[in-house]
């Protein structure tokens, strides 16, 4: 029979690993390209897609009157 202390432990590892898996997870959006899509700086990390916040907002300001 489990007791509370097992219970406790079996959520945490479960709530650990959704969070992982949601981290790992490639956010919708265009494509990474190891660039920042607005002003073309160059980053190690394949998975950044803009270099800061503020090239990501701009970025998507020039996105939407494209529309």
């Amino acid at each position: 029979m489990s007791d509370n202390l097992d219970i406790a432990s079996e959520r945490e590892e479960l709530d650990r690993s959704m969070a992982l898996a949601k981290a790992l997870r490639q956010p919708a959006g265009p494509a990474a390209t190891g660039r920042c899509l607005y002003c073309g700086q160059g980053f190690l990390n394949l998975r950044l897609r803009w270099c800061d916040a503020d090239c990501r907002d701009e970025w998507e300001v020039l996105t939407k009157q494209k529309r």
